[in-house]
Parts: structure tokens; C-alpha cells; sequence
């Protein structure tokens, strides 16, 4: 079994530890001093969903601020299906997100989420009428929206959880469909809604 099998490290080992692949063979050394080493495997995994502090920190490049929004929103029970919500999250760069990709795992617990991609909408922005057509939320909640990012733009989801008091699959499903980058108040919702 070669090393560059289409099968993800994690799989392979699986595989591999089941007996339905052979183990991988030791890979070629050459006494050359330009010969570059062989790819190391990840000596280490991370479960996104329940990943203590203590674990995201061992990733290059994870911020205590990273950390704490990481925390903030599996406290809230938010959970991420694939690393590119991660990433997006994060605002990763793409040479960091190289690096932690083969550390992680991604285990749903629960019922799994939908996934439709959207462009993403602005919560600290966008008028009320495309808030409420993209979102779908009830009245009350949208206009809740719009007077918490009155008082304070939002900083980012675990944010908008706690100020909103947001359940978890609400949250979840903002993933990757929101942004938080404008910083000025939008206009608040017509009378009557």
C-alpha cells in the first residue's frame, strides 16, 4: 500500500487495524543529504465536537481567542460537520488550515445537519427585510437581532448565541451561512412585524 493512497490517514488506519489493508510499508531512505523526509502521519487526532482547551492548543497557530470562541460554542452545543466550517469560523489562512487538517475529526453527535450552501448574509449589516427572508426567524427573534447589534455589533456566533439566547441547532445552522464583518447598525424592522 503505497503512502499516497486515496484513503484519508485516519481511514487507512482503520482499514489497516481491521485487516482489510495490509500495513503500510516502511517508506525509502536514501543516504543523500537532499533528499527530503517522508511525510509524517499526524501522531494525533482532535474530536472538533468535544475538544477540550487543552487539545486546541496543541494546533499551530490556535489562539486563545480562537480557543475561547471554540469552547464558548460547544458549551453552547453547537457542533461543525466538516473542516472547511472550521476554517471559515476561524478565518483561517489556507497554510494553517493545511497544517491542522490531519489532526482533526469531525464526529456528529446527534442528528446530522443539512447542508445548502448560501451566500452569506451580514447580521451586523444587512437590512432587516433580507435578515428576515434569509433567516426565516420569527418577529420577535429578528427584532431581538436588530436591537442587540444596535447596542454592539456582533462579534462572532458564540455571541449571537448568548446575547440572542439562540438554541443549538439554530447556531448550527448559521454556520457558514453569516458574517460578522460590517460594524454598523442596520435599519430595525417596519412597524408591526
Amino acid at each position: 500500500m503505497a503512502r499516497g493512497h486515496w484513503l484519508d490517514p485516519l481511514a487507512r488506519k482503520v482499514l489497516q487495524a481491521m485487516g482489510d489493508l495490509p500495513a503500510d510499508a516502511p517508506a525509502p531512505t536514501m543516504p543523500s543529504a537532499s533528499t527530503s523526509a517522508p511525510i509524517q502521519e499526524p501522531e494525533w487526532f482532535l474530536d472538533v465536537n468535544r475538544a477540550t482547551a487543552e487539545q486546541w492548543q496543541r494546533l499551530p497557530g490556535c489562539t486563545a481567542a480562537m480557543v475561547d470562541l471554540l469552547i464558548r460554542l460547544q458549551q453552547g452545543g453547537v457542533q461543525l460537520s466538516q473542516a472547511d466550517d472550521l476554517f471559515q469560523l476561524l478565518e483561517l489562512p489556507p497554510a494553517l488550515a493545511a497544517r491542522w487538517r490531519p489532526h482533526l475529526i469531525f464526529h456528529w453527535y446527534g442528528d446530522a445537519p443539512s447542508l445548502t450552501p448560501t451566500a452569506p448574509i451580514d447580521l451586523n449589516a444587512d437590512a432587516a427585510p433580507i435578515l428576515q427572508k434569509a433567516l426565516a426567524w420569527p418577529p420577535q427573534r429578528l427584532e431581538r437581532l436588530i436591537q442587540e447589534r444596535r447596542r454592539r455589533p456582533f462579534a462572532h456566533l458564540a455571541d449571537l448565541q448568548e446575547r440572542l439566547c439562540l438554541p443549538p441547532q439554530t447556531v448550527e445552522a448559521l454556520i457558514g451561512r453569516v458574517r460578522f464583518g460590517a460594524t454598523r447598525p442596520g435599519p430595525s424592522l417596519p412597524p408591526g412585524r
